[in-house]
């Protein structure tokens, strides 16, 4: 909870800051696409899903709150204990609300733009037979957007999600991490100020 209302009072700062033609272009836009952990045998290939909106602080910078929700497939594992026996596993789901900063091409107008992203959210993850965990979570990636107008644009995105934890419900006490790459591909709508 303490996480969330940090997120929301960054927020709130950056929109009160924004320089004035800058605040009144912003986007909303909802993505999906395919979802790949990494190195988690109990889990496969699945999907992710979401919803944004973009402010820019400046031409180069801009802040994105965010939903996202990915789904893992499940996965298979080998039980030793009953003559190694194959056992589906649900392969878990997160649901992340939080905020990156994007920087590079923000605008959002006309053409081609590149950007980077870094990113923390509040992330819950939940999986059949096992306790819910919330942790404060970090997301990395690259995108590229592609204005059709000075209002809509195609977003493609490749994200990487690293998931904290220390339980012993899920690796014996130990620190680690849960990490999953996305691919997406989105659609954005722009409100304000257009170059024609």
């Amino acid at each position: 909870m303490k996480f969330r209302i940090a997120l929301l009072i960054l927020l709130l700062s950056v929109v009160m800051i924004s320089p004035v033609a800058q605040a009144f272009r912003f986007s909303v836009g909802a993505f999906g696409g395919l979802n790949f952990p990494i190195v988690q045998a109990d889990a496969k290939s699945g999907t992710v899903m979401g919803l944004k909106a973009r402010i820019p602080v400046t031409t180069f910078l801009a802040v994105e709150p965010n939903y996202t929700h990915l789904k893992n497939g499940d996965g298979e594992v080998k039980v030793t204990r009953l003559g190694d026996i194959t056992m589906t596993r649900d392969g878990g789901k997160y649901s992340t609300f939080g905020i990156d900063v994007v920087f590079g091409g923000v605008s959002g107008y006309k053409g081609f733009n590149a950007y980077g992203i870094l990113g923390v959210a509040s992330a819950k993850f939940a999986k059949k037979g096992l306790p819910d965990l919330t942790k404060g979570s970090l997301w990395l990636g690259v995108g590229f957007e592609f204005g059709i107008t000075d209002y809509l644009s195609l977003d493609f995105r490749g994200k990487a999600l690293i998931f904290p934890y220390k339980d012993d419900s899920y690796s014996k006490g130990d620190t680690g991490s849960r990490k999953n790459g996305t691919v997406t591909v989105g659609l954005n709508y722009y409100f304000g100020i257009s170059e024609e």
